[in-house]
């Protein structure tokens, strides 16, 4: 009985978590743009083509108006967005269609700064961490070389 109450939060779905960067690696292509209209998919109830005006290429090679095949609504893992809205929109291609949703959405400010993060990342931590494990190993063979040079032979 218990595990009926959690039913309906176990059929929705959620996206993984990942930096605006990482998606926009991982996609084909990528745009902001405003949606203009949506349009059933011929025989099936589950799936909507969302069209959108493009305002700026941010990956790949897409036309001034595209057409993202989604599911309907967030619940749905389709698109969350109002008519006119400018929103950051990550694609992937299959069989000459474009595919996108919620998980690839993110704000237009999210998606041109994520197309400026081409500094390398430092990992900071880990170079302390190297340079404190390698002195203290200098620390330890210069410490038994002098230990070997001062010793009184027998």
């Amino acid at each position: 009985m218990l595990a009926l109450a959690f039913v309906g939060e176990a059929l929705g779905a959620t996206c993984a978590p990942a930096p605006p960067r990482a998606k926009l690696v991982a996609s084909d292509a990528a745009f902001v743009g405003r949606l203009l209209r949506t349009e059933r998919v011929p025989g099936a109830r589950d799936r909507l083509d969302y069209v959108f005006l493009v305002d700026q290429v941010v990956k790949g090679s897409i036309g001034r108006e595209v057409r993202v095949r989604s599911g309907i609504g967030a619940a749905g893992l389709g698109f969350s967005v109002r008519r006119d809205e400018a929103t950051g929109v990550l694609l992937n291609r299959d069989r000459g269609l474009w595919f996108g949703g919620v998980c690839g959405q993110v704000t237009a400010g999210e998606l041109v700064a994520a197309t400026r993060e081409d500094a390398p990342i430092v990992n900071w931590g880990g170079i302390v961490i190297g340079v404190l494990v390698l002195g203290a190993g200098l620390y330890f063979c210069i410490r038994q070389v002098r230990r070997k040079r001062y010793r009184l032979a027998p």
